[in-house]
């Protein structure tokens, strides 16, 4: 009597997507189910690693969207393959691919960027040992290629270039694949150690996808992730989902772009809108929208949210969209205040337009302050993120910043920590295109996975780490951002104080206390209601902070966020 074949097991994991639950395990364990792989999710910012799961595993592979997850991540290699050495290793995501020669010298074998879940489905099959049923899923109707105006108004269309796949490899190319071995006693190890010597997909495809519903069976229930914080200090369950990915711009710091490099791809309508139904029938109060920008294809985004909010009313959203394509579409955002949307984030990064113009951010300083007066205007809430600390700030620039903040009563908005954010280079960042970023950058550094900078003026990176801890206090003491932006504003003004003329004047008025009221002088802040926020912060484009990594695994819900928070860095054990 034949035996059936063992099914593959797969296991996938997620260590850090800001609190969220997390698409990309979610996504491509739809793919693989539908293969009749055995998939376990771990998404390990919200429970351990399970050396059970571990230990039984075909494959592990770890999904790396921002350059916090991958640190992270590359710390578990070793761990895994104590437990389960004949496992096969995967990295997919943004930064596998930028960070490929690292990860195969690490014992990785199949990294995977852009449009991954094809190429993990492929993987699989691969490995399926000989007669091994592969289920195919139709998608049917659900497929989508851009059509239904999704790229309306002129600006949304999905650029492709010549080719939906490319090579980020220096042009090589993956290996023919072979027929399976047949599942004999000692083949399938044979099988595993020849197949970890060779890729079997492009490393990066931008290949239009025909998306399935992402299945969320076995992630840490919603309740247990960040909340969004209501100001009469309520809270939302909060679920996410993704209508889009890749992006059509090429902002210089951004890590979308060495990987998409101005494409985007659309998720399609009915494909979100499912995926948000199961996720408010799980207990979702309200929907983040990972988009990188959400405006990259208007019309498809719109339609999306005016039928969230035609099944759901009293459900509410947030999305991340462009200075740039806030002004553009500035007849469009009344569209969004009356489909439920919480607040909307914008990557602003500087006030400064020299450095927005070093960015390639595409707005300039008057930009953002028309995008804050139409915001409102019509009673919208904006929150925008900086890149406050690069190799050209400058005491006073920050002072500048931190002035514009104050004069737009915008202080409420903004999370304390963005303003201690320092720019992130990581491997194959358009930044290195600037011959005086070059000059700033030092060798790239594996263990940190970015080029190291230091700052000219060693007062600006001593403020950047004042700031960072300044935040770090707030958040443990409950601060309200006005308390810490006050700490902040006068952190800067101290810092910009030492210089041989400002200790003169400090002598000569008085010594500190002199000091500190002439310089340190805060302007009257006018009083702002509280704003609905998340209760983890929102990162992007930065070097991670200690914090991040202290937050990061405890496990807990986020009720009791403050209370598991720890006083040293994260070692990889904890996992366990």
């Amino acid at each position: 009597m034949r035996t059936a074949p063992r099914a593959m097991k797969v296991i996938l994991i997620s260590t850090y997507e800001l609190g969220h639950q997390p698409f990309g395990l979610a996504s491509p364990a739809a793919w693989l189910r539908a293969r009749g792989a055995t998939v376990t999710c771990l998404d390990l910012s919200r429970e351990a690693l399970r050396e059970d799961c571990i230990r039984e595993a075909d494959l592990v592979a770890f999904y790396v969207p921002m350059h916090t997850a991958t640190r992270l991540a590359t710390q578990l290699i070793d761990v895994v393959k104590t437990m389960n050495s004949g496992a096969r290793l995967c990295f997919y995501g943004l930064y596998a691919p930028v960070n490929e020669a690292y990860l195969r010298a690490r014992g990785v074998s199949d990294i995977f960027g852009g449009e991954f879940e094809a190429a993990l489905a492929q993987l699989v099959d691969e490995m399926a040992p000989a007669g091994a049923a592969s289920a195919r899923t139709e998608v049917g109707d659900d497929v989508a290629e851009g059509a239904e105006g999704d790229g309306a108004e002129g600006d949304g269309a999905q650029r492709d270039g010549d080719a939906a796949s490319r090579w980020r490899n220096d042009g090589a190319a993956s290996a023919e694949m072979k027929p399976a071995l047949p599942d004999v006693a000692g083949a399938r190890d044979e099988r595993r150690r020849e197949e970890r010597s060779r890729q079997i997909s492009p490393v990066i495809s931008l290949e239009r996808l025909d998306f399935i519903v992402p299945d969320r069976t076995g992630l840490v229930p919603l309740r247990e992730y960040a909340h969004v914080m209501l100001p009469d200090g309520g809270h939302l369950v909060a679920g996410y989902t993704e209508a889009s990915r890749g992006c059509k711009h090429l902002c210089r710091h951004c890590p979308i772009v060495p990987v998409y490099g101005g494409v985007f791809r659309i998720v399609p309508r009915e494909i979100a809108l499912e995926d948000i139904r199961r996720q408010v029938a799980a207990g979702a109060e309200h929907i983040t929208f990972g988009d990188p920008d959400f405006f990259n294809g208007p019309a498809h985004a719109l339609a999306i949210v005016r039928e969230m909010h035609r099944e759901f009313p009293r459900h509410t959203y947030d999305v991340t969209i462009k200075v740039e394509h806030l002004l553009k579409h500035s007849e469009q955002l009344a569209v969004l205040r009356d489909t439920g949307c919480l607040f909307v984030t914008t990557a602003v990064e500087a006030v400064d337009d020299a450095m927005l113009e070093r960015l390639d951010k595409g707005h300039t300083r008057a930009d953002f302050l028309a995008v804050v007066a139409r915001f409102r205007e019509l009673g919208l809430v904006l929150q925008p993120t900086f890149v406050p600390f690069t190799p050209w700030t400058t005491l006073a620039g920050y002072r500048d910043l931190l002035a514009v903040i104050a004069e737009q009563e915008l202080i409420e908005n903004i999370a304390p920590i963005q303003l201690g954010i320092r720019l992130l280079i990581p491997a194959g960042s358009r930044l290195l295109e600037l011959a005086e970023m070059r000059r700033y950058a030092g060798a790239f550094d594996p263990s940190s996975l970015f080029y190291p900078w230091k700052h000219d003026d060693a007062r600006v990176d001593a403020l950047a780490e004042r700031v960072q801890q300044l935040a770090a206090t707030g958040d443990k003491l409950a601060w309200t951002r006005s308390e810490t932006f006050a700490r902040i504003w006068q952190a800067a003004a101290e810092a910009e104080a030492q210089t041989a003329e400002g200790r003169a004047d400090q002598v000569a008025m008085g010594g500190d206390a002199g000091l500190s009221t002439a310089l340190g002088r805060q302007p009257p802040f006018a009083a702002r209601p509280a704003i609905p926020h998340f209760t983890e912060p929102w990162y992007c484009c930065a070097e991670p902070t200690p914090e991040q990594f202290i937050s990061i695994g405890g496990g807990a819900a986020p009720a009791a966020r403050r209370e598991r928070q720890a006083d040293t860095a994260l070692p990889a054990d904890a996992f366990l």
